[in-house]
């Protein structure tokens, strides 16, 4: 069930672009290098990753889509293929996303933007206990990708432009199966452009920043493996928070949130699994999307589970209807990526 509304909501992103006349093509090529966020994974780190992507994007110049971030932004999606320098142990990878590049800077024939993404990836050399027992990277040939990516591109003429890139990529299951370290590989580009239709940018003066304190709940549930017992049992969350924006796209704030895992041993009784956090968190908002890193700190929590005594969540959230979200977010502890799961919020 989660995986199927997880791609309904993939599909939104590329449902947002719809009706929108082709804008432009592109290709690029990156090199970088592997994280080696554990001593475990330091003998299969030493490899340089290499691939090539291609993306199709489309960019609205109407008020109306200005207004949803007071910028100028191209929708799209992306397919490529990365090796990772490592054909027995890590092999390649088949990715596809959805996203979306917000225009952060531009004068006369600069630009600098930011390409945010989320989509699916195929491994084809995942952990195997006996045939490839020290890929703990991932465990499922399908898992999740997700990155940032910088760009600093030159458009010469109408038709074409050339840019350099710095991506941060993130690639993981989630925690549906393990060992499931997850794999985080910066990697540096250089792409062409070719531009469809190009015309010059209007100029519209940016709206008003919102004064008011924004107030949200929000309900979210995964499932995991369980430590204690046979097959996966249930993950419950509930979180109560607010933010304040401080420039049109950018706010801050804090919260609560309140995990019942099922999936952990516990002592006595199952209260011990009840873990309350407290949270800081930081909201870039473009329009029906909201994407937010929390920084959280336990409360309780059971004996035994994690040294760490916080956690980071990272959340991709699109506004549905109004005052109702949907979308997914990511546990990580450190480096170590634990579980993805499915949230709806409501804002009040």
């Amino acid at each position: 069930m989660k995986k199927h509304l997880f791609y309904i909501f993939f599909l939104l992103i590329i449902i947002e672009a719809s009706g929108q006349q082709v804008r432009r093509l592109g290709m690029e090529g990156s090199y970088g290098f592997i994280i080696p966020h554990s001593k475990e994974l330091r003998p299969i780190s030493e490899s340089n990753p290499y691939g090539l992507s291609m993306h199709y994007q489309l960019l609205k110049q109407n008020k109306e889509n200005w207004d949803a971030c007071n910028c100028f932004h191209y929708v799209g999606i992306q397919a490529s293929y990365l090796n990772f320098g490592n054909p027995e142990v890590l092999g390649s990878a088949y990715h596809l996303s959805g996203t979306f590049e917000p225009i952060l800077w531009k004068k006369g024939p600069w630009f600098l933007s930011l390409l945010t993404g989320i989509g699916f990836s195929y491994l084809d050399q995942v952990y195997d206990p006996i045939h490839n027992p020290d890929n703990l990277f991932f465990s499922s040939p399908l898992s999740f990708l997700a990155f940032v990516n910088p760009k600093f591109e030159y458009r010469f003429g109408d038709d074409w432009g050339i840019n350099l890139s710095l991506a941060y990529n993130h690639i993981s299951n989630g925690g549906q199966s393990q060992p499931n370290k997850g794999i985080n590989y910066p990697m540096m580009g250089i792409g062409i452009n070719r531009y469809f239709e190009s015309s010059p940018f209007p100029k519209y003066k940016k709206s008003v920043l919102p004064s008011a304190v924004q107030w949200y709940i929000e309900t979210a549930y995964t499932h995991r493996e369980s430590n204690w017992s046979e097959g996966r049992k249930p993950v419950f969350t509930v979180l109560g928070g607010f933010h304040k924006s401080f420039t049109v796209i950018n706010a801050l704030g804090a919260g609560i949130e309140l995990t019942k895992d099922y999936s952990l041993e516990v002592e006595d009784n199952r209260t011990e699994a009840l873990m309350p956090a407290p949270f800081i968190a930081h909201h870039l908002l473009f329009g029906r999307f909201d994407f937010n890193q929390r920084m959280a700190v336990y409360m309780n929590k059971p004996v035994g589970y994690h040294d760490f005594i916080f956690y980071q969540r990272y959340s991709l959230m699109y506004q549905v209807i109004k005052d109702f979200s949907m979308g997914f977010s990511l546990k990580v502890h450190g480096h170590v990526a634990e579980n993805i799961d499915f949230r709806i919020s409501y804002r009040f």
